[in-house]
Parts: C-alpha cells; structure tokens; sequence
C-alpha cells in the first residue's frame, strides 16, 4: 500500500495533491488496481468510458482499428501517466479506441466523478483535480499534434525520417532506441510494415541512418 501511495505522488494526476486526497481515492469503492500482462486488454473499444487509467507500473498503447481491422496506435503511454481521462469528461458512453498493455503491467483505475460526487465537501480536491486534468490534456493535444504532423507526410520515407528526428530530438541525442518494433512503428505511422522495411534499408544503404531493431543513429552529412 506504502508503494502505491508514492507511486500515486508521482502520477500527474494527482499533482499537488495532500496526503488526506490520496487517500481518498485510495481508499474509495470506485478505485481499483489491476495487473495485466503483455498484450492484455485493459480498455475494449465500445466498452463503458468511466473510468481513468493511471499506469503504476509498465505502458500502455492507444489503438484504434478501422472498419477493415487496420490498426492504427494513437500512442504510447508510461509510468507514471494516465489514459482515457479525455474520454470521461467528455461524457462519452461508449471507448471509441482500445487499450492494450504492451508489457506486464499494474494499473489502476478511478472514476472521478464518482469519487467526487462521494466527496463534495473536498472542494480543494475538486480544483487540483480540474487543474491538473487541463494541463495534462493540454500536453497530450501536442504530442498529437506532432503525430499529425509526422502521419500526413506524403511518402513513407518523410515520415518515418520525420519520426526519427522527432525522437532524437526528444532524446537529445543522433543515437536513440524507439519504443516500438517494426510492426508497432508500422502501425503508429500509419503505413504498411513491408514498404517501411524497405525504405529503412534504403537509408541504411544511403547512409542517411544506421538501425538494429529498435536503436537508431542518424548520420550527419559532411559539406
């Protein structure tokens, strides 16, 4: 339980909260934690959109499949960062994605509102949770923002080099390891995994890049 609870200070969502609010929602009938392993299940798409996903421990990825089972990852998300936040406090009934541990994961999940309505009196509880709520959905909008920019790229090749200066610039560094494998970062790119294969041997050959498996090198040019 001691774990959890400082597991719980690190988590955005509980930003500048108090000991007494932690434990509130520790506490509630409406908080529960999860384990889940490797490719498990945690949210289906269509099911009940009511509760807030706070990762404790592992990752998560947000998928969505079309109407022919094309499967597109919307992102990635870690310890300590929660998921499907948008989702509850837009009212939505039903999950329009999926989401699926990539590792074993423990997670936990809370629905807020109902903690809230359990709690009126906590009115300071109420305005952290808001605050933190705006800020963290207003990070995310960003991150979107830049898979947009990197999935409307006219060929493979932009965008698979538009992800990878996008990752070392994240990183800091020419020399970076993604978190995806070949078939995950063909879906997050929205492209076929066969033709991104083949562009990415092409600037290995070109000597725009250098790979294995997951780590990357982009290679500056001279002159």
């Amino acid at each position: 339980m001691k774990n959890i609870f400082e597991l719980m200070k690190k988590c955005p969502l509980f930003d500048k909260m108090d000991d007494k609010e932690l434990n509130v929602i520790l506490k509630s009938p409406h908080t529960k934690i999860q384990d889940f392993s490797k490719n498990q299940t945690v949210i289906s798409e269509g099911g009940s959109a009511d509760a807030v996903g706070i990762i404790l421990s592992g990752s998560v990825q947000i998928v969505r499949n079309d109407y022919f089972g094309n499967r597109s990852i919307i992102a990635l998300i870690d310890s300590p960062q929660i998921f499907a936040e948008v989702f509850v406090f837009a009212d939505i009934n039903a999950m329009p994605v999926s989401v699926v541990s990539v590792t074993d994961s423990r997670i936990m999940l809370i629905k807020p509102k109902d903690i809230l309505n359990d709690n009126p009196d906590l009115s300071s509880f109420h305005t952290k949770l808001t605050s933190n709520l705006l800020r963290i959905v207003t990070e995310k909008n960003l991150k979107l923002n830049e898979k947009i920019e990197i999935v409307s790229k006219r060929t493979t090749r932009e965008k698979i080099m538009a992800f990878l200066m996008s990752q070392a610039k994240l990183n800091n560094s020419d020399n970076f390891t993604i978190p995806y494998d070949r078939q995950a970062l063909a879906d997050f790119l929205e492209v076929d995994r066969s033709a991104m294969s083949a562009e990415i041997s092409k600037l290995r050959l070109e000597g725009i890049i250098e790979s294995d498996r997951s780590k990357f090198r982009l290679i500056k040019k001279r002159g």
